[in-house]
């Protein structure tokens, strides 16, 4: 992200929609927001990551005319220093959980108006994590996802340590020794490899435990 907290936040846009493009474009103009400026569109994200796409914060479709793995797509962005918010219909979970799990900050419905989505960008371009309480109660209501079965004092640890808590914090808030912490998020790294949905890193935990509703999404300001 730029360095100039006044400048606005470079973002781009990937669907193989040429209207969606386009009308992107057009809606940024005409909002009268300056906050946000639309610097790049593409049809796929190789064709983005080809031309060194100057940005910010990418807006990602999740189904794109060259049938890439919206999780692949959002970790390929990632790894080059994007911020990645999907910007879709919305409509396919499986699809949106792919996307989550690649390391996408935020999820904007392409329904929704564009003062919205611009404050989506806005906050995802701040650190902040986007889901609204819609998409996240889709996501929850998916029967065929596979949460991971963890206990009572392991959702306590999760949700204090993905909320920024460092392991000695954890252990003060619970009354625990910070060896006891650890063997926790031990068991709770084991139980989502269990389930396919690996979390390594404190970052991925924190996806993990919105995904799982243990730490709500942060929400734009409407």
């Amino acid at each position: 992200m730029t360095e100039n907290l006044h400048a606005p936040i470079r973002t781009a846009i990937i669907d193989d929609h040429e209207a969606i493009r386009f009308g992107m474009a057009a809606g940024l103009a005409q909002s009268g927001d300056d906050r946000v400026q639309l610097v790049g569109s593409n049809s796929t994200v190789v064709d983005f990551l080809s031309g060194a796409g100057d940005a910010d914060v990418v807006l990602l479709d999740l189904q794109l005319a060259d049938g890439s793995d919206p999780k692949d797509n959002a970790e390929a962005l990632r790894s080059e220093g994007y911020k990645v918010v999907v910007y879709s219909i919305a409509d396919n979970i499986r699809l949106l959980r792919r996307a989550l799990a690649g390391g996408a900050e935020g999820v904007c419905r392409k329904a929704e108006p564009i003062q919205q989505t611009i404050e989506a960008i806005v906050a995802v371009a701040q650190g902040q994590h986007v889901i609204s309480q819609e998409i996240l109660a889709a996501i929850e209501g998916d029967k065929d996802y596979v949460a991971a079965n963890l206990g009572a004092r392991e959702r306590q640890v999760l949700s204090l340590y993905a909320a920024g808590l460092e392991i000695p914090e954890v252990a003060r808030t619970l009354y625990i020794t910070e060896n006891s912490v650890k063997e926790y998020l031990k068991r709770i790294r084991a139980k989502y490899t269990q389930v396919d949905r690996p979390a390594a890193s404190k970052l991925e935990l924190f996806r993990r435990a919105i995904e799982d509703g243990i730490v709500p999404p942060v929400e734009p300001r409407q």
